[in-house]
């Protein structure tokens, strides 16, 4: 197997486990948002831009080992590719931020917080992220006896002014997104355009008749904290969770 053949079967496998993965990630999230499913709303948007930052590094020959769920050590491993001007407005990033905090809460370990417009920041989110998740060229092309530098190419193409009105317009060849968006028949493609300003047929300026979600919620043992030591008999808890509430009890960790 020549370097092409290899590359080509990894760049394969990062759309299929990592790119095509988190659109589908991404659209559940959509589809929690509209059933007011707030904690799998905020899990399923963490899988999806989890997977969008370790799919931008993959495509860049960068590792994505021991990030775990953890988004914002993956954003900062983004400072390694180093030839990428990444655009990304700093919304973005404190949503980043925000959703690190709440995300990774499958179990209910902790209280979260929803404000009303965590839907909107993920499609932001989403779109800023997406347009880097593909593979880049970095080799000279030659056309017509003329050398082309593809990867200025690829880039120029990527920050076009043009999609600062019309973000939708933007498209990545092969995407899941792009094949659910062009299947008028598909059941996900209701929750993907469903009041999305980023991922649509037609440009929004506005949003109309909706309706968005805030509350909060606390588990059991935050409530009642004198019952945690008994819990922690009988369910893993993680590291954080344990230092925090044993620490409040005035205990030592076991």
């Amino acid at each position: 197997m020549d370097k092409f053949e290899k590359r080509a079967l990894v760049v394969d496998f990062i759309h299929r486990s990592f790119r095509d993965v988190a659109d589908r990630d991404y659209i559940c999230a959509r589809a929690c948002y509209r059933l007011k499913f707030s904690q799998q709303f905020l899990w399923s948007a963490l899988q999806a831009v989890e997977k969008y930052l370790k799919a931008i590094l993959l495509y860049n020959d960068r590792s994505a080992k021991g990030l775990g769920h953890n988004i914002e050590a993956a954003y900062r491993r983004l400072d390694e590719i180093e030839d990428i001007d990444f655009d990304i407005p700093a919304v973005v990033e404190e949503f980043l931020r925000y959703l690190n905090r709440e995300g990774a809460n499958r179990y209910f370990e902790f209280p979260y917080v929803t404000t009303g417009d965590e839907l909107l920041l993920l499609d932001r989110t989403v779109w800023h992220l997406r347009r880097y998740c593909q593979p880049f060229d970095r080799e000279l092309i030659e056309i017509n006896g003329r050398k082309i530098d593809s990867f200025a190419m690829q880039m120029k193409a990527t920050h076009h002014a043009r999609y600062k009105d019309k973000p939708n317009k933007f498209e990545i060849a092969s995407g899941f997104l792009e094949k659910v968006l062009a299947d008028k028949h598909s059941p996900a493609r209701l929750e993907l355009v469903w009041r999305n300003f980023w991922y649509g047929t037609y440009t929004r300026t506005k949003l109309r008749n909706v309706t968005l979600h805030s509350g909060s919620a606390h588990p059991t043992h935050v409530l009642h904290p004198e019952i945690f030591p008994e819990l922690d008999k009988r369910v893993s808890f993680s590291r954080p969770v344990r230092d925090y509430f044993f620490k409040k009890l005035h205990k030592r960790v076991p």
